[in-house]
């Protein structure tokens, strides 16, 4: 699938995700996500990776406004249809994906940007990625961005980067646990690349076994996580014979 703003394309068992303005560093708009919505929620079984990357220098630099315009008076059913409900529905889609969700990350992740890489199940940064949420310059509170990354990123991390607004770098984001891996920029794709192989050497089945315990063990304590485990390591080696 093609459009002007972003690039759906599967090869065998790995579907691509490229976001494609990079004119203006990748602005997430409503089209963008309603067209990634749509292809990460019709996967068939053999998918065995979702990968998010970007066309450009930068990854994403946050957000198209879809602010009304400043002489209107907007209710806030309004404002929560046409601001907040496209990002939510989004973050919901992919934290929702039976497989693994892979980012790849250059230049700057900043607000949206850095939501989608810390909601990423791992995400792979090039040295020189910078990460930001500056919502509170223009005194809006991020709590969007914020929904994405409780749960996935230390509550500490979230609240230092909200609060501060402070711009992380690559090693610093993987410091306070909001991506996974740093390798030079020059070795990214690359690095994707092998990233993938090694995880289509596995099967669906485990893949999506992985998946739905990360997903659902964070939220349960004791005895439903070990049963969680157990259910899902012997639905997995089930399906080999």
């Amino acid at each position: 699938m093609q459009t002007n703003l972003v690039t759906i394309e599967r090869s065998d068992n790995l579907l691509d995700v490229v976001l494609n303005r990079p004119e203006n560093g990748n602005l997430l708009n409503a089209a963008m996500s309603e067209a990634i919505i749509d292809a990460v929620s019709r996967l068939d079984d053999s998918i065995k990776l979702v990968r998010i990357s970007s066309s450009g220098p930068d990854f994403c630099k946050g957000r198209e406004s879809p602010m009304p315009a400043a002489d209107t008076k907007p209710s806030a059913e309004t404002l929560r249809r046409i601001v907040a409900a496209p990002p939510l529905a989004l973050y919901d889609a992919l934290k929702a994906v039976r497989v693994p969700v892979l980012a790849v990350v250059r230049g700057r992740a900043i607000g949206v940007g850095c939501a989608l890489a810390g909601v990423c199940d791992l995400a792979l940064s090039a040295d020189d990625a910078l990460y930001q949420i500056p919502e509170m310059e223009r005194d809006i509170p991020p709590t969007l961005v914020m929904s994405a990354l409780i749960g996935r990123v230390p509550i500490k991390t979230v609240a230092h980067m909200v609060l501060s607004r402070a711009t992380l770098t690559a090693a610093e984001a993987l410091q306070a646990g909001l991506v996974s891996s740093v390798v030079p920029l020059a070795e990214l794709d690359a690095r994707a690349q092998a990233l993938a192989v090694t995880m289509s050497t596995c099967s669906a089945v485990t893949l999506r076994a992985v998946k739905q315990f990360l997903h659902l063990a964070p939220e349960m304590h004791g005895a439903a996580a070990s049963g969680l485990a157990a259910h899902l390591a012997a639905t997995a080696l089930s399906a080999r014979f």
